[in-house]
């Protein structure tokens, strides 16, 4: 009996060791990699020489004094700003539909998100531009019912990239929202709708504020996703609309300048941390906003 009481009052052996092969894989995969951009973004470049090892922030004055390069940084994160609030605006309608709508219209709606992730993103961006093409479909459509009267430039340019990104990462916003919505209790919507409040308000006071954690995971996913892309804006983009992630391949593959190639994905990395961490602060702040009121 003592035996089996000083086993059980044993304290258990750590488990801390099962996280070894994750920190592994994140070491070797990303916190390595990153490193080595770092270096490489803190160096100098020469003809016949890739990199000359230095200390220096010529490379990140560059990004901010060089106009170019200062306009790429910008239309990146406008574009995934856009992606990210037309992908909230159409998605969470959908997500709406996912969680409360009927089994049947469940199960159809999840195969429609679930079917384009089985499909290549580069096949489906030439899918895009062969449909926003002058001659194609879209641009068809269009001048047969007379709205307009030559066809529009849908492709090689930002509007191109807007809906070409929104189709890919559409499906990264609405899965989350749609897990959270399922998790809503209705008696919450009906006991709302017994004390007066109308549709609109059920939705201000009651769904909405405790979708945040879906809104928050569906933003941040869309958002890293939009401004890190490279297929799509490299293909519907075209060569003369550039990204940051374009003009990492352009500085390091095609003008061999590999240290500010390197400072331009470090800066992309930073920006996106600094955007996220925002964006989230606000939405927390927000969900108190709520909660106060709710009480």
């Amino acid at each position: 009996m003592v035996a089996k009481v000083s086993a059980a009052r044993r304290p258990r052996a750590g488990y801390g060791w099962l996280l070894l092969p994750a920190l592994l894989l994140l070491l070797a995969f990303f916190a390595l990699p990153l490193g080595t951009m770092i270096v490489y973004s803190l160096g100098r470049s020469a003809v016949g020489q890739i990199y000359i090892p230095d200390l220096t922030l010529d490379n990140y004055g560059a990004l901010f004094a060089t106009p170019v390069y200062f306009n790429v940084m910008v239309r990146t994160l406008k574009l995934g700003l856009i992606v990210t609030v037309l992908a909230l605006i159409l998605g969470y309608p959908f997500a709406y539909l996912m969680a409360r709508g009927q089994p049947w219209l469940r199960s159809a709606l999840l195969i429609a998100v679930l079917l384009p992730l089985l499909v290549s993103v580069v096949v489906r961006t030439y899918g895009w531009i062969v449909l926003l093409g002058l001659d194609g479909p879209v641009n068809g459509l269009l001048l047969a019912l007379g709205l307009v009267s030559q066809p529009m430039k849908f492709v090689f340019n930002e509007t191109g990239i807007i809906i070409g990104m929104l189709h890919v990462y559409l499906p990264f916003m609405v899965l989350p929202l749609s897990s959270v919505l399922q998790k809503l209790d209705p008696q919450l919507e009906e006991a709302a709708r017994t004390l007066g409040a109308g549709t609109f308000t059920v939705f201000r006071r009651v769904i909405l504020p405790l979708s945040v954690p879906g809104i928050a995971a569906g933003s941040m996913l869309v958002f890293t996703l939009s401004v890190a892309a490279f297929v799509t804006p490299a293909l519907m983009g075209g060569a003369g609309i550039n990204v940051m992630a374009t003009l990492v391949a352009q500085q390091i593959l095609v003008l061999v300048n590999w240290p500010l190639g390197a400072a331009v994905a470090v800066m992309l990395v930073l920006v996106t941390l600094v955007v996220v961490t925002a964006y989230n602060r606000f939405l927390e702040a927000r969900s108190g906003i709520y909660r106060r009121i709710e009480t």
